[in-house]
């Protein structure tokens, strides 16, 4: 029960039950499903876009246009099954070694997605999950090491976004085969955000099983005919279509064999680079699995474990145990920095926790901020989402409450929302809840900064988040 809520004016660790955590709490994103999963006006090659935040409905799709591509129809009809797609906009923070390298004054991120079979390391975000039996739809999200964010959520894999938080798959545990952020985060949520970019380009690969409707129109080479080929069409504003899908890289550009399939990719078309993961169930001539996070060079035919520069295999941190556990969607995210901005514009779409507030209160509380346009009433929205119960971290009779502060984290934060907890209506571990700021027109990309607060009461416990910095 929501028991305040302003608008913005002109003037302007880890808890104890499971729950979708981290700074990308509720993260938006593009996916695709298998042909085994149930979900409603879904199909295996169809992209469909969630919105920012928990409410376990998928949103209505935005009407085509010039800058808002139709995602359901790139494929022109083929009856193929997209197994990994990307926008190019990945961001990916690496040497030419394959070694993730996080600039200075930056951070980095991957958000990730699980096969069926995946099982994980115990005591990691995917091993909990898939006890659960629903790791396959989930999305997870690790910030890698060396970002300028706080240290508590540097290095550790969190669970983003619960299948249950975004969708209602029917008939069983569901799988996401296909993910990338950006195609959600833009066209979804920051329409206006997408008129000041280019026309998109959809990256993708089609499954093994399901090459043979391949159309002859998309390649000449029998070889290319393949799960281990990535296409590429191109959205054309003024016909509201997609061209012809051709091919983008070949198996051997990848250093891959054709008989093999790719199934996770996120391409730095800016950087030149890519990450991307293969089938298990195809391993290459002789047997040997692949590594299931590889990071290449395009065109360059050679391909390395992404890795940290210590040594250790971002596969291993990202909580993949050894046997089936298989990546089947990757992204790469990092919002730039003052001389080197985002293409496109990142920083302006999720809030960031640089630092935490120097009191003695425990900081178990999870909380995240998103840019986005409310589809109905078209207002341009500051929205901050947390998770999480007062210590010891359980389930009981409390408070949560907003706050926000302008002109830093450390400036004094005005109340905005209490909710009163728990609320039957609320079925999503966590207890969920969030607020949403009105943004003026005036302040929209002004640079002006504002930070969220949470704070979680109990007749005797109080615990707060991070504050998490929003860029407007």
């Amino acid at each position: 029960m929501r028991l305040a809520t302003v608008m913005l004016s002109p003037l302007f660790a880890v808890g104890l039950v499971a729950q979708s955590k981290g700074p990308l709490l509720g993260l938006p994103h593009g996916f695709s499903i298998d042909l085994t999963t149930s979900l409603p006006a879904t199909s295996a090659g169809r992209l469909r876009l969630t919105d920012a935040g928990i409410d376990g409905v998928l949103p209505p799709s935005r009407t085509p246009s010039p800058t808002i591509p139709d995602f359901s129809t790139f494929l022109g009809g083929a009856a193929v099954d997209v197994d990994a797609f990307s926008l190019g906009w990945d961001w990916i923070d690496s040497t030419p070694l394959g070694e993730a390298v996080v600039p200075p004054g930056q951070w980095a991120a991957l958000t990730y997605t699980v096969s069926r079979a995946t099982v994980g390391v115990p005591g990691k975000a995917i091993y909990d999950e898939a006890l659960g039996g629903d790791a396959a739809a989930d999305v997870f999200a690790y910030v890698i090491p060396g970002s300028a964010l706080w240290a508590t959520v540097i290095g550790v894999p969190f669970r983003s976004v619960d299948a249950t938080e975004m969708a209602a798959f029917g008939g069983g545990p569901g799988n996401v085969d296909a993910h990338d952020v950006y195609a959600a985060l833009i066209y979804q949520e920051n329409p206006d955000i997408a008129a000041l970019l280019p026309a998109p380009t959809v990256y993708f690969s089609v499954t093994d099983a399901s090459k043979a409707a391949i159309p002859a129109a998309w390649t000449t080479s029998p070889a290319a005919v393949s799960g281990a080929t990535v296409f590429a069409t191109t959205w054309i504003p003024g016909s509201l279509s997609w061209t012809t899908p051709v091919v983008a890289l070949t198996a051997v550009d990848l250093g891959i064999d054709p008989a093999e399939d790719l199934d996770a990719l996120a391409l730095d078309v800016a950087h030149g680079v890519l990450l991307f993961s293969t089938d298990l169930l195809l391993p290459p001539p002789g047997g040997v699995a692949r590594n299931q996070l590889l990071f290449s060079v395009v065109f360059s035919g050679i391909h390395v474990p992404y890795r940290l520069p210590t040594g250790p295999e971002l596969s291993d941190e990202l909580g993949l145990g050894l046997g089936p556990d298989d990546i089947d969607g990757i992204c790469a995210l990092d919002p730039g920095g003052p001389g080197a901005p985002s293409p496109v514009l990142l920083d302006r779409m999720i809030g960031a926790v640089p630092q935490a507030l120097p009191t003695s209160f425990p900081t178990l509380l999870q909380a995240s901020a998103f840019r986005h346009q409310d589809p109905v009433t078209g207002n341009l929205l500051a929205s901050t989402w947390m998770t999480g119960w007062p210590p010891p971290g359980t389930p009981q009779t409390s408070l949560a409450i907003s706050g926000v502060a302008f002109g830093g984290p450390f400036s004094s934060y005005l109340i905005l929302d209490v909710f009163v907890r728990p609320d039957p209506s609320n079925p999503w571990q966590g207890h969920p809840q969030h607020t949403d700021l009105v943004v003026p027109p005036t302040l929209s990309l002004s640079g002006a900064q504002m930070a969220y607060l949470w704070g979680a009461l109990s007749l005797s416990s109080f615990d707060v988040s991070l504050p998490v910095v929003v860029t407007l």
